[in-house]
């Protein structure tokens, strides 16, 4: 079994860690995460419960074999999706800013993606 280690963050106002990350030798842990489920914000704190999800992102390896998982870019694009939508029912500010901050996200991956190309290193493991 592989170590399972919480990451350094919590969700506000929470000070309850519920995002793990899989360890490993290269990455330190950056492909699967273990995260636990909420029932949302009541009686003044967030409830979470014991039953989590397992989120997989792509990894590809020292020997190129490849590791089937999700892009960041997808869960992103889901966020957005879902943002947009909670908008469109609850306007405010606060929901504009993280759109425009998930957009500006997208955008640097675009950048990173056109520049790796222009290099020729695009699915690589080179900087």
């Amino acid at each position: 079994m592989a170590d399972v280690k919480p990451i350094d963050a919590v969700v506000y106002p929470s000070d309850e860690p519920t995002i793990s990350v899989v360890d490993d030798a290269t990455y330190g842990g950056a492909h699967c995460y273990v995260i636990r489920e909420c029932l949302g914000f009541n009686d003044g704190k967030t409830q979470y419960v014991e039953t989590e999800q397992v989120i997989r992102f792509v990894r590809k390896n020292d020997d190129g074999t490849m590791i089937p998982g999700l892009q960041s870019e997808q869960l992103v694009l889901a966020l957005l999706d879902r943002h947009e939508k909670l908008n469109t029912r609850f306007p405010s500010e606060q929901n504009a800013k993280m759109i425009a901050g998930l957009r500006m996200f997208l955008e640097a991956c675009e950048e990173r993606v056109k520049n790796r190309m222009e290099r020729g290193v695009m699915g690589e493991l080179k900087k």
